[in-house]
């Protein structure tokens, strides 16, 4: 029997730039964009 993990939001956004071939200061960014918005709209 296997285990699937869940995927974090951030770890999909990532393999998804990768997939793309975005440049890796490309996906940094987009990922402090998103962790900031989730950071700004749960307060």
């Amino acid at each position: 029997m296997s285990i699937k993990k869940e995927k974090r939001l951030l770890d999909e956004v990532k393999d998804i730039m990768r997939l793309k071939h975005y440049s890796i200061h490309t996906e940094r960014s987009y990922c402090d964009w998103i962790k900031r918005y989730i950071q700004n709209t749960t307060e």
